[in-house]
């Protein structure tokens, strides 16, 4: 898995029974859309980032935004969006701009995504200050939901006792809840890490707010690189499924006899990394599991093979990644 917690922005089953959804959820999106990571389009031969969606089928984004909030990932031609990024939402007037563009180009963003650091005490007020500026933001660009891979360490980076991170993470998400429930923007969590992706962790924090405010951006491949057994997914995914409000999709494919034994995180990661279609998670059996939960919403690939090929190869797994989960959709069960 790429270590988002350090390098992104910043950077057993606990019960078997499955845990109740907390609120309805009748304002939810009542669509299915295959969305992708902006960085994930850099690199497939296109001159910017609406004809790169486009060409592999897509259009819909999960936009990174930093702390200026600047778009940094949507390059256009001769810039590459880093430096002197085209497109941000700090102003009235910059809302404008790219809420024009997106309605010239027939896209849209299902999220922003926000990478937290919670190291220092200090860190906490600034991240919520951050947070709460893009809540604002956000719907005048047609978004209403947050994504936020949330680190929490100790002052100078090390891993904090399991005690310890579960009590700040329950405190944050409660401050997060009241962001959510003051705008009216969706925040989502996701797993992913040495915490996170342990059930034990994951599920007290999450039962800290409603899921229609603070839920779950759910990785089940992160899982997989965490260490779980194959197998064990499946099961881990009914387990969250009523907590998901997000959902991103990559895979691994790991020789057979590291499939379904517990592995160290992030066994090989890098090497084993494959096109979702050829991995080895049946994302056909976990989408079904989102759906009987009550799910429907955004897919958003994050193919970490991509650097396995070169940039027409990129561009032929997205665009066979998005046509497969299109498939899979078409088959799922039509929501009430």
């Amino acid at each position: 898995m790429r270590n988002v917690l350090i390098g992104w922005v910043f950077l057993g089953i606990a019960s078997t029974s499955l845990a109740e959804p907390l609120t309805d959820r009748a304002d939810m999106q009542r669509e299915w859309a295959v969305t992708i990571r902006d960085p994930y389009l850099r690199g497939i031969g296109a001159d910017d980032i609406w004809s790169a969606a486009k060409s592999v089928g897509i259009s819909r984004l999960e936009v990174v935004l930093d702390q200026n909030l600047t778009c940094p990932h949507l390059f256009e031609k001769g810039t590459d969006g880093k430096d002197a990024p085209a497109y941000r939402i700090d102003t009235p007037e910059a809302r404008k701009k790219l809420n024009r563009k997106l309605k010239d180009e027939g896209m849209s963003i299902g999220c922003f995504a926000m990478g937290i650091k919670l190291a220092r005490p200090e860190d906490e007020d600034q991240a919520l200050e951050w947070v709460s500026r893009a809540a604002a933001a956000a719907p005048e660009v047609g978004c209403r939901m947050l994504m936020l891979p949330i680190a929490i360490t100790g002052p100078k980076g090390e891993r904090i006792e399991d005690d310890e991170f579960i009590a700040r993470g329950r405190a944050f998400v409660r401050k997060l809840d009241a962001i959510a429930a003051r705008t009216g923007i969706q925040i989502t969590i996701e797993n992913l890490g040495h915490y996170w992706n342990r059930p034990e962790v994951l599920e007290p924090v999450l039962r800290e707010s409603k899921p229609d405010r603070v839920g779950l951006l759910h990785d089940v491949c992160n899982m997989y690189w965490f260490g779980h057994p194959l197998d064990k997914l499946y099961a881990l995914t009914q387990q969250f499924a009523p907590y998901v409000r997000s959902v991103h999709v990559k895979s691994i494919k790991y020789p057979e006899d590291k499939r379904q034994v517990q592995r160290s995180p992030g066994w090989e990661y890098g090497k084993y990394a494959e096109p979702v279609r050829t991995g080895d998670i049946d994302f056909a059996k976990i989408l079904a599991i989102y759906a009987r939960a009550g799910y429907v919403g955004d897919v958003c690939i994050e193919d970490d093979s991509l650097p396995h090929f070169d940039a027409a190869g990129k561009k032929k797994v997205i665009a066979d990644d998005a046509k497969l989960l299109k498939e899979i959709i078409a088959k799922l069960p039509k929501a009430e």
